[in-house]
């Protein structure tokens, strides 16, 4: 029996455009004799001239001199008649974007039959019309040629055609309205149109199926947003399929079993929710990739097929043509995966992370994947399960876990991995213990390594040396010891959440990111920070620093964190007019003096965090005038006195205003109606600067936050919650006059905070426009008059409080405040009565309230019944995992120290700041 030969259409396909382009192949050399054709040499002639370019000794172009054309480079010339049949100019990069054109000469070219432009800049002018006279092209690629406009439809009469590549990055300005042209292409074999817009095509399938050569077909990013139904598909001889980077919401994937002789199928990142096609069969495919789309189903079967199919093959004697690239990732396939799993040996690229797969995965599914490079399978329930002396078969290259349970050991196998730039993510996987010595001698070779969020201590070597630009995080482990004092190379570093202590005395000047947070590291900041000169983010906070803040650096980092230690001084008037800050957070220090009038140039700000200092002086009318773009202000909890400028207004992106806890005095701006972020409840993208590309360091426990009073409590807010809070705190001043009617435009805001001053006069009758309110509280202040009926409409209302004030009047009743019980919101507001106070208002019944005394005392004991048992067992299970599990009973009491510690160092900060608080009232 014959030997299925496997690919053969691609492999045919493959063999004609080699010989197409291939120099030794093509007649671009003189033969014979024979010289080119006269017209036609001065038809290349004029077609070079018109194009008005500048040509320099690298472009093909520039040979073309002399009286023979077959000899310049890129022409090609049929060696027995001299015709030119080629014009190969891809790669020349020759830029027309001026007045120069195309030549309409180039059609004295009669014999023409392979047209190369691709990778050339035609400045987005039209495709020429005429490109449709060239009858016997077989060739035509325009890829990345920068043309715009629609794709002229008379490329439809070259029905020689065999090859026809529009590939565009996404920027391209390409776009077709109408694909029947594509219909009268019989011969067509390669057809690839990424990135040119196909969203204003009624049916895109139809003119593409009524061509039954057709084998390879790319329309990724191309708009699509559906897979036309229709009663057969006439491409059967399809081999590769591209349709990634669209919005297809297709159900049903049934119509890939009308394709089988595919061998690359790629639907990654569109819309699908299709269960995974039970009718796929992947004894011919050699990539395969669903990622990125909203997929389900089980995948076991479709894995077992695989093997199935080489198995068979084996029987018959035919080449085995097995699985090379699979890719499932970012869907939500669930099941297990098959030990078959390690029978595809030609395997290379295996991607199942962030799906709901589940099971123990032992070595068995890995037995004779020898060529494996990529190994992917974070954020899945699976239990790795392999001998601790396991020597795997492959050498990989790249391997992610995370989120899979791989400890409690760190993985040994790790060792035998492939030598060079090795990327690994162990992070969250459960691992424990103590770092091995070998995984340092591995750092020579390692461009990237996250094994954050897990129980792994010792002492990091004090040198380390990664590959050129590497990514290292090691955050949130048990590591402690002085910090390693020369790592080389390193382009992200994140040491933070761990127990280094010591100065920070580093050498690493490559370093763009370096986070060293939550930490116990002490001494002054280093002047050597500031020689680092491509440093973006810089986050030093919570740690026990001293001295003063660097003035040393030339051009400070994009986001500088220096908060909670105990830094002093003046904040350094030195931020040059180029610097790119756009976060700067220096809240909970003992920073003084007044705000360095240089932060006026961070015209980029978006986030200025001083609260929890000394500072003092007058909030500068600059900040509103110049720091446009900020969205966080927070200059609470320090000595600022004077008037709010109402300049600040000018700053309508702002969504947190935090003044509190100062000594502003004046009337509150009614000019605060202009921020604009405050009137719309903000969507979840609207703060662009949480993506803005330094942020994207593809660790996923990193993210910028901000500590916010809300509702009586300071909450944590990181970049998820973040970018959907509003609020304004003005407590705790001497502001007077009246609450602003203008406030009562914020319909967006969730909370406002006026307590502790001497507001007077009325609550805004139109306090309920506050839609999306949470928390209001106008405590403690003079204000007088009724409760505004509106307040009922306060739906999301949370938190109230309008104590000590002159209030009178019924308290208002509705279906949220119905929720409010406690008396104590509206105490020291003696005129007022009404539930839930004990005082009834005129012609009401007195109230009766029931105490916990008059409820039955069973109750009681029940639940002390109740409880008993399960605080004995729950005692037993904690202290049995601390006496048996050494590396968690280390972490406890390491964290109880520590946690000691802090407490200890946070009351004598208190103590400090009550008696320098005390002696500043007292000057």
């Amino acid at each position: 029996m014959m030997a299925r030969k496997p690919s053969v259409q691609l492999a045919r396909w493959l063999l004609f455009v080699w010989l197409a382009t291939n120099p030794l192949c093509s007649a671009s050399k003189k033969n014979n004799g024979v010289v080119c054709n006269a017209t036609e040499r001065q038809a290349l002639l004029k077609f070079k001239l018109a194009l008005k370019a500048s040509f320099y000794s690298d472009n093909p172009l520039f040979s073309w001199v002399g009286d023979d054309c077959c000899r310049w480079i890129g022409v090609g010339c049929d060696s027995e008649t001299g015709h030119v049949i080629k014009l190969d100019l891809s790669g020349a990069y020759t830029d027309i974007s001026g007045s120069g054109k195309i030549d309409p000469s180039l059609l004295e070219l009669k014999h023409l039959s392979h047209l190369d432009l691709s990778n050339n800049y035609f400045g987005h002018k039209l495709i020429p019309n005429f490109f449709g006279s060239f009858m016997k092209l077989r060739y035509l690629n325009l890829s990345y040629t920068h043309f715009a406009g629609t794709i002229p439809h008379q490329l439809g009469n070259i029905s020689s055609l065999h090859y026809l590549d529009f590939k565009h990055d996404r920027y391209s300005l390409l776009k077709v309205d109408n694909l029947q042209w594509l219909s009268h292409l019989s011969s067509l074999e390669y057809l690839d149109m990424g990135s040119v817009n196909l969203s204003m095509v009624a049916d895109w399938l139809q003119p593409i199926n009524m061509i039954p050569s057709l084998s390879v077909l790319r329309l990724s990013s191309c708009g699509l947003r559906n897979f036309p139904t229709l009663p057969h598909l006439n491409f059967t001889s399809l081999t590769i399929l591209d349709l990634s980077s669209n919005a297809i919401t297709s159900k049903s994937l049934d119509w890939l079993s009308n394709l089988p002789n595919l061998e690359s199928l790629d639907l990654s990142h569109n819309r699908l929710e299709a269960p995974f096609p039970s009718s796929l069969r992947g004894c011919n495919l050699l990539k395969l990739d669903f990622s990125w789309n909203n997929m389900t189903g089980e995948v076991n079967r479709f894995l077992e097929s695989l093997t199935r199919c080489s198995a068979s093959n084996l029987k018959k004697h035919e080449s085995s043509v097995f699985m090379r690239e699979l890719d499932l990732s970012y869907n939500n396939f669930s099941g297990t995966i098959p030990e078959s799993l390690g029978q595809l040996t030609e395997l290379v690229h295996l991607r199942m992370s962030h799906n709901s797969l589940e099971g123990t995965i032992s070595e068995a599914h890995f037995a004779n994947l020898t060529r494996l490079e990529t190994l992917y399978m974070s954020e899945n329930s699976f239990v790795f399960n392999v001998g601790h002396h396991w020597i795997p078969p492959f050498q990989l290259k790249y391997v992610g876990l995370r989120s899979c349970q791989i400890g409690p050991q760190f993985p040994t196998w790790l060792q035998f991995m492939r030598k060079d730039r090795l990327e690994i993510d162990f992070s969250q996987s459960q691992i424990s213990g103590f770092m091995p010595d070998w995984f340092w001698n591995l750092s020579s070779q390692i461009s990237y390594v996250d094994i954050s969020q897990n129980l792994i201590y010792g002492k990091i070597p004090s040198s380390l040396n990664f590959v050129p630009w590497a990514k290292i995080d090691f955050s949130s482990n048990l590591f402690e010891g002085s910090l390693p004092q020369n790592v080389s190379d390193a382009y992200i570093l994140d040491l933070s959440n761990n127990f280094f202590s010591g100065p920070i005395k580093m050498s690493i000047m490559s370093v763009q990111y370096l986070s060293l947070s939550n930490n116990s590291l002490s001494d002054s900041i280093p002047s050597s920070i500031c020689s680092i000169r491509i440093l973006s983010v810089l986050d030093l906070s919570k740690n026990n620093l001293t001295g003063q803040i660097p003035s040393c650096f030339n051009s400070w980092p994009f986001v500088l964190d220096l908060s909670y230690n105990n830094l002093n001084g003046v904040i350094p008037n030195s931020f040059g007019p180029n610097s790119f800050l756009i976060w700067l957070q220096l809240s909970h220090n003992n920073l003084s003096g007044l705000l360095p009038p240089s932060i006026r140039n961070q015209s980029r700000l978006l986030a200025l965090d001083l609260s929890g200092n000394r500072l003092s002086g007058s909030i500068p009318r600059w900040v509103g005038e110049s720091l446009s773009r900020l969205i966080i202000l927070n200059l609470r909890s320090n000595m600022f006195n004077g008037t709010i400028p109402p300049q600040l207004s000018l700053i309508s992106s702002l969504q947190i205003l935090d003044l509190a806890d100062n000594r502003l005095s004046g009337v509150i701006p009614s000019s605060f109606y202009n921020f604009t972020s405050m009137i719309s409840r903000p969507e979840r993208g609207s703060f662009s600067y949480i993506g803005l590309s330094i942020f994207n360091y593809n660790f996923t426990n990193y993210g910028r936050y901000v500590m916010v009073v809300m509702k009586g409590l300071e909450l944590k807010y990181t970049n998820t919650l973040l970018p959907l809070l509003t609020t304004m705190d003005l407590s705790r001043n001497s502001l007077s006059g009246e609450i602003p009617q203008e406030l009562t435009s914020l319909h967006g805001l969730q909370s406002l905070n006026l307590s502790g001053n001497h507001l007077e006069g009325k609550i805004p009758e139109n306090i309920g426009d506050l839609q999306q309110l949470e928390s209001l509280d106008l405590s403690q202040n003079h204000l007088s008059g009724t409760i505004p009926s509106s307040i009922s409409a306060l739906t999301f209302l949370s938190s109230l409080n309008l104590a000590n004030n002159n209030l009178s009047g019924r308290i208002p009743s509705g279906s949220q405040l119905q929720t409010f019980n406690d008396p104590s919101i509206y105490a020291g507001n003696y005129d007022l009565c009404g539930l839930p106070l004990p005082k009834p208002c005129v012609g009401e019944a007195p109230h009766t309230f029931f105490g916990e005394d008059e409820q039955d005392g069973t109750e009681h004991l029940w639940f002390y019944v109740g409880v008993a048992p399960g605080f004995v067992v729950g005692f037993w299970v904690v202290c049995g995992i601390l006496i048996f599990n050494k590396p968690w009973r280390i972490a406890y009491y390491r964290f109880f120290d520590r946690l000691n510690e802090r407490l200890d160092g946070f009351y004598v900060k208190l103590v400090v700041k009550v008696v320098k608080k005390n002696e500043g009232l007292a000057t």
